[in-house]
């Protein structure tokens, strides 16, 4: 079930009647069900893992406060993986098939977390709390590192084994990526650490926190939400009022514009170009990447819209995640407007910590260069993602050393904004390509074909097709650009914005592509 499905439109409107007459702990109650519900239409099974993460997350930070939770409940919530895995097992469908590797672990999950839990509490007190927050640090990011990047390093490992002529003779298992790990681990994250600095207060409940870590809007793909601006939403009963209705549905058509307009039919010219089996010349190359480009950015902030427009019928206010990236001056700029809240998380819990910027010029591009490459492999289980991480250190490099360059991005006068933004664009095309490319053959292929100007497939049709669906988009982003809210039109006058609707509205429901999976799932 994605947001632009038809089950989606059935489901969110019956989640918002049912909300809003119940009570806190009630709406609780609902958006567990209701996102348990959601998360489970992928696969039931790793709804286990969401479970261990939650049971981590909530008895560490309690601790952490010194609010210390019986035995019985420990015992009883860890237990709950196992419970729902067998559940599962016995009562599930003929394709919900569980391991018995995955029972046996979920089983010994209580064995090991409570005593350890136990253990910890007999420390003396800040020894204990630094435990506590780097236990559930741990053992989310173990969980993320082997279902993510197990069979990534294994595969590298055996292939440079092959290269040196030995072949280690490994079979190797296939592990399935669940959806949303990447996004909850790092909400997980940020939520002790931040407990821990005594920036937020835990959360009261375990219904609570449950609600809190699955709720399904931004449950699959963010924004990554920080705790001191998420949990109070959920700890105090949100008060309807009409607003709620009237900005839920706008970013919800925004939202669905982008997506649906914009980025699967940009998909179709970038899937052509970006074909495993696809030689294209330069024109096409070229074509492929302004189609990707805006297609990622189509898709990905059309989720967040959705997503942020979800959540507002329910009263709770997500982050911003995208402010016009396109017209970045730079790659500070660029960042400070792409995925904000992934490069926040990042700033502030990777580079920050790292000595960020305080110890001179040669370790501050250290740790850029740690940030961005820990960045990029986020994104996937890839070298070409590697590599576009350390392509972002590198832009951010150069634009540190080089005078020209720092300058061009902090210029306000004259004509070189335009310049610094033209610049920007073109170098954050050539980082798509990266990013795009599969394997580091197929990025060779499209590096190969901007050298080849010779006359091939006619190749005006698909840019007459683009600019068909990115005109719109960018006329969009003129109204928007003054309150410098992507989906934000509440300036224009009323007759004004109900023809906007209307024409977004047409766009999104004219529009003739076929339904693209939303690209960050697979983070």
């Amino acid at each position: 079930m994605t947001f632009t499905s038809w089950q989606y439109a059935l489901f969110l409107p019956l989640v918002v009647l049912l909300y809003w007459p119940l009570p806190r702990l009630g709406r609780m109650g609902l958006l567990l069900i209701a996102s348990y519900f959601f998360y489970g239409m992928w696969d039931l099974r790793f709804l286990a893992l969401l479970m261990a993460s939650t049971g981590i997350d909530y008895f560490c930070a309690r601790s952490l406060v010194g609010a210390r939770e019986s035995r019985l409940k420990i015992i009883a919530t860890t237990l709950t993986p196992f419970l729902w895995l067998g559940g599962c097992a016995l009562f599930g469908k003929d394709h919900v098939s569980i391991s018995q590797t995955s029972l046996i672990v979920a089983a010994v999950f209580p064995l090991l977390f409570v005593p350890v839990h136990e253990w910890i509490w007999t420390r003396p007190e800040e020894s204990r709390r630094r435990s506590f927050m780097w236990l559930s640090i741990l053992t989310n990011l173990a969980v993320l590192g082997f279902f993510k990047y197990f069979g990534f390093f294994a595969d590298s490992l055996v292939s440079l084994l092959g290269a040196a002529g030995i072949d280690p003779g490994w079979t190797l298992p296939n592990i399935i990526l669940p959806v949303a790990i990447s996004f909850y681990t790092f909400q997980s994250v940020a939520y002790a650490v931040d407990v821990y600095k005594g920036k937020v207060q835990p959360a009261p409940d375990l219904l609570t926190f449950s609600a809190y870590l699955a709720f399904f809007p931004q449950l699959v793909a963010g924004p990554i939400e920080r705790p001191a601006h998420f949990m109070p939403q959920f700890t105090r009963a949100a008060v309807w009022e009409w607003d709620h209705l009237h900005a839920g549905l706008r970013l919800l058509l925004i939202g669905a514009f982008k997506k649906v307009f914009v980025a699967d039919n940009c998909a179709i010219v970038a899937n052509y170009v970006f074909n495993p089996g696809a030689t294209p010349n330069a024109p096409w190359a070229l074509l492929g990447i302004i189609a990707f480009a805006f297609q990622i950015y189509g898709d990905f902030s059309g989720y967040t819209d959705l997503a942020r427009g979800s959540a507002r019928l329910l009263g709770i206010h997500l982050s911003m995640n995208f402010r016009f990236p396109y017209l970045a001056t730079g790659p500070s700029d660029f960042w400070q407007r792409w995925h904000i809240t992934l490069s926040s998380w990042f700033r502030d819990y990777v580079y920050i910590p790292l000595g960020g910027n305080r110890s001179g010029l040669a370790r501050t591009i250290i740790n850029l260069w740690i940030t961005m490459l820990l960045a990029g492999l986020w994104h996937g289980a890839s070298w070409t993602f590697v590599l576009w991480g350390g392509y972002h250190a590198a832009m951010q490099t150069a634009y540190r050393l080089i005078p020209g360059l720092a300058s061009l991005e902090k210029a306000t006068s004259g004509g070189k904004p335009v310049l610094a933004v033209c610049l920007m664009f073109i170098l954050t095309l050539f980082g798509w390509a990266i990013f795009r490319a599969q394997t580091m053959p197929q990025l060779g292929v499209w590096l190969h074909a901007l050298t080849d100007w010779t006359r091939g497939e006619d190749w005006t049709k698909p840019a007459l097709w683009l600019l068909f669906h990115i005109v719109p988009l960018i006329l969009l982003q003129l109204l928007t650009l003054k309150p410098r809210d992507e989906a934000e039109l509440t300036r224009l006058p009323w007759v004004a914005r109900g023809l906007v609707f209307f024409l977004l509205f047409a766009a999104f429901v004219s529009s003739v592509a076929t339904e693209q999976e939303f690209i960050y799932f697979q983070f």
